[in-house]
């Protein structure tokens, strides 16, 4: 009874480490769960206070199905410089999303990350317009660039070779539901 009593304490400790820090990639909840935006909506004399849980991606195909995708999100000088370098992991369905204020061409480069990556150009509209897939770490002093022929508003860093895993290609759009 006692052996029993210590399994399910120690299960239970796991279980509250996995939910808190996602640690293993795995969840115990409804995959589509959905996530809901903070804002107040007026009913009428009514006001309804919704909570966002997570920023999310939502990737459209023309059947109307659709992939949802867990991102951080990159929105400042800081935030996009540092990308995902020094990350060892990440989970199937998460990534990162890069926004700009403006449309721009600017470069991506490897340097510092441990993962491969397909890296995802979108532009203004939510349209996605170009797709750089698998690419490699970078583990030299000097690192190529990565290049979008069009311009982009945003770009989504996921695990390289989800975007053929997924099929998931140019002209696809994407809604974003950010904080």
């Amino acid at each position: 009874l006692k052996l029993l009593f210590y399994i399910a304490i120690i299960a239970g400790v796991i279980l509250y480490i996995q939910d808190s820090f996602n640690l293993l990639d795995i969840s115990f909840t409804d995959v589509k769960k959905e996530n809901i935006k903070e804002e107040k909506q007026e009913n009428g004399s009514e006001s309804v206070t919704k909570k966002l849980e997570k920023n999310y991606v939502e990737i459209f195909f023309e059947d109307g199905e659709k992939i949802t995708v867990d991102v951080e999100v990159a929105d400042t000088e800081a935030l996009r410089t540092l990308g995902l370098s020094g990350r060892k992991y990440l989970g199937d369905y998460n990534g990162m999303l890069f926004v700009f204020d403006n449309v721009v061409n600017n470069p991506f480069w490897m340097k510092d990350t441990y993962i491969n990556l397909d890296i995802i150009f979108i532009d203004e509209q939510g349209f996605i317009i170009d797709i750089k897939k698998n690419n490699q770490p970078c583990t030299e002093e000097f690192c190529s660039y990565i290049f979008s022929s069009p311009m982009y508003k945003y770009v989504l860093e996921v695990n390289g070779g989800f975007s053929d895993l997924n099929g998931i290609k140019i002209g696809q759009s994407i809604v974003m539901y950010l904080d």
